[in-house]
């Protein structure tokens, strides 16, 4: 725990404490593992020195985030882990009402489903919900999109309005990393409004070749940050379900969320939902 050597974010200038780091991704695997975990399971799955994971997980432990169980040599979050966000959005995360809604969705179309939100300039994948038989393997917790040109950027991108959605895209151009292709801003504003219209946003081979995800934003009186939900699924399955899944989507947010998936309150500025 004692590393502190700062070490290059991908894909930018940024820097990152690599102890926070390994703190975080050790939660976020715990997250995707959802059971107990050894010191070696954690170093291999994450890459890092036993020696290091063993000090990190134990460490932890002293700061009530993990639990050890001497007998099993294993390790499992404390409660203390659930309950650090729950005051920050009781009406969406309070009570199990994502994980129900995310699961049901799951359940009933038998693909994956992701929950995702703006960070930064980017999309990213908070939760994933994998059926055992999916054939969706690029989809991980943590993933990030580029709000320019993914399915579920768009989504998010269509609750701004054309001129912050202009700002936003100019700002990600300007930032790109070399080798990628600015995004037509022009192009961009004027095609939100059909996804406005629709309420959704088809896309396939746009990210994975053969694969498609069909992305819908949560109703916006639930709160000021932005939240979507996607499905994925092979490309020829979600051009042949897209009604089918698109209607699923539909019955359990307003099942599990209630109803006004139409916004009728101002979108939030970019301000309000950077993070």
């Amino acid at each position: 725990m004692g590393d502190t050597h700062q070490t290059s974010a991908r894909g930018g200038g940024d820097h990152i404490v690599k102890s926070v780091a390994r703190t975080c991704q050790t939660l976020v695997y715990f997250d995707e593992a959802r059971r107990p975990l050894t010191v070696v399971e954690v170093s291999r799955r994450l890459g890092y020195p036993q020696s290091s994971t063993s000090a990190l997980l134990k460490s932890m432990v002293k700061l009530g985030f993990l639990a050890h169980d001497a007998r099993r040599k294993d390790y499992f979050p404390t409660e203390r882990v659930p309950l650090l966000g729950s005051w920050m959005n009781p009406d969406l995360f309070g009570e199990g009402i994502i994980q129900r809604l995310l699961r049901a969705i799951s359940q009933r179309t038998q693909h994956v489903v992701v929950l995702a939100t703006k960070n930064g300039d980017e999309a990213e994948y908070m939760q994933v919900i994998r059926p055992k038989k999916s054939p969706i393997h690029h989809i991980s917790l943590g993933t990030r999109r580029p709000l320019g040109n993914s399915g579920v950027g768009r989504v998010l991108m269509s609750r701004f309005s054309d001129e912050e959605v202009c700002r936003l895209l100019r700002k990600v151009n300007a930032y790109r990393a070399p080798g990628t292709a600015a995004v037509d801003v022009n192009a961009f504003v004027a095609s939100l409004a059909e996804t406005r219209a629709k309420g959704y946003y088809l896309s396939t081979d746009q990210v994975v070749k053969g694969a498609g995800l069909i992305s819908m934003p949560f109703p916006g009186h639930l709160n000021s940050r932005l939240f979507a939900v996607g499905v994925a699924a092979p490309t020829d399955v979600i051009l042949k379900s897209e009604k089918e899944i698109v209607r699923i989507m539909r019955e359990e947010i307003v099942h599990n969320l209630g109803k006004g998936g139409q916004r009728t309150d101002p979108a939030p500025s970019e301000a309000q939902t950077a993070v």
